[in-house]
């Protein structure tokens, strides 16, 4: 699932079950609800995004005394899944955490852990560091919800520059010319796509704008909405193209075994020549591979697809500031001091989106431009299945695409099974 840090998919991960807090403070918090601790809770930023938020929680001790700021950390895959709702449901429930836009910003609302901010970011003055228009998308029945943080696009098709050099191959834009690069890559001995899917969100995400692309933005969301069925045969069609992928070995034979980290790993070690990721692995490569030299591609166009086959698979992160604290005003202030303009910077230069608008000079690196100038480019923009969507039906969908990965069940056969658990549910 994605992405729990503005869906930028850390660097590392800490222990699945490791919750890791960092108290800016001399003595830790108390669980009373009165105490003078600020918690904040949200997966794993990387070392870098870590830094942003020390400086963050230490400009806000200062401008309050006598109060502390303490970090609720998780791996993202726990953090997405059971994590948060752990968190929210503890002795030491966190006053802000964070979340995607979209059905899961809609479920805390409902479930009453999400507080109506739309008059606290005026006062607070938080409302100043964001451009007109940012609040739209945390918005619901005209009450602002969330402090945006990120817009990611959450998938695209990254390759290996110095590979596709030196085997001749264009950037595709069609499916067909896709496949045909894979078969030319295959048969030079090189692994086409690396996939690390073991959290079943990777190939989710990718796969997710495969059939808005064939079933047609509105079908897509119809049936995400559950209002029609998982094995509608638009469905089952764009799995055909799952299929293809497995059937040809053009995806590592290890990939619903192995964690998106090490996908990642297998590309910046030159064993796979394209990755499909989200605009985060911008920052884990700098991170982890600087020297490597990348390029990207939207999804190409798939012959005969009923959907935009330019759109674009992008979410909004944010931050919510939870509806049973009683220290909403100091939440707002800590999330002001966060999205300063000199903070923005410190965020962009840790290889983030933010949405806050910075200082007139803050400029992003080449690739994270490119990724906010096809975010702006005016293409429609398609949720991914598990932020946008129910979680459960989300893992229906992801673990029949998985199934398909490995060759296990045909679309037909995984998409009923999927039908059939979301139906019992």
């Amino acid at each position: 699932m994605r992405s729990a840090n503005s869906r930028r998919r850390a660097a590392f991960v800490g222990a699945a079950v490791a919750v890791s807090a960092l108290l800016l403070a001399a003595c830790g918090g108390s669980s009373s609800a009165s105490d003078n601790t600020l918690r904040v809770a949200f997966g794993s930023n990387g070392s870098d995004g870590q830094k942003v938020w020390d400086a963050a929680a230490a400009q806000f001790k200062k401008d309050n005394p006598g109060w502390n700021v303490e970090f609720q950390v998780q791996n993202d895959d726990l953090y997405e899944t059971v994590g948060l709702q752990n968190l929210l449901t503890s002795g030491n429930a966190p006053d802000v955490y964070f979340e995607w836009a979209g059905a899961r910003l809609a479920n805390k609302v409902k479930d009453g852990y999400a507080a109506d901010i739309t008059n606290l970011i005026k006062t607070s003055g938080l409302d100043t560091e964001f451009p007109a228009g940012a609040f739209a998308t945390t918005t619901i029945d005209g009450k602002v919800y969330m402090v945006p943080f990120t817009s990611d696009v959450t998938n695209v098709i990254w390759y290996n520059k110095e590979i596709f050099d030196k085997q001749g191959i264009a950037i595709p834009t069609t499916w067909a010319e896709l496949m045909a690069a894979s078969a030319k890559l295959k048969a030079a001995g090189l692994t086409p796509f690396a996939m690390g899917n073991k959290d079943l969100w990777v190939a989710g995400n990718w796969v997710g704008h495969i059939i808005s692309r064939v079933a047609g933005e509105q079908l897509y969301d119809e049936v995400m909405s559950q209002k029609k069925p998982l094995n509608s045969p638009e469905f089952v069609k764009a799995l055909g193209n799952v299929q293809e992928l497995q059937k040809n070995g053009y995806v590592n034979a290890s990939a619903n075994t192995i964690s998106d980290n090490e996908g990642y790993a297998l590309f910046f070690d030159g064993k796979a020549a394209m990755l499909p990721i989200g605009s985060w692995i911008v920052g884990i490569q700098q991170e982890q591979a600087p020297k490597f030299q990348m390029g990207w591609f939207n999804q190409p166009a798939i012959d005969g697809g009923a959907g935009d086959q330019k759109s674009i698979m992008g979410v909004t992160t944010g931050y919510i500031i939870n509806a049973k604290s009683e220290k909403q005003d100091k939440a707002a202030e800590f999330l002001k001091d966060a999205f300063t303009p000199d903070m923005v910077q410190k965020w962009v230069d840790a290889g983030f989106t933010p949405v806050a608008k910075g200082n007139a000079d803050t400029k992003p690196d080449e690739l994270t431009q490119s990724m906010v100038d096809l975010l702006g480019s005016g293409a429609p923009i398609v949720a991914p299945p598990d932020t946008g969507y129910d979680l459960k039906l989300a893992d229906a969908l992801n673990t029949a695409t998985s199934q398909v990965l490995d060759g296990v069940k045909t679309p037909q056969e995984a998409l009923d099974e999927a039908q059939a658990k979301v139906q019992t549910k």
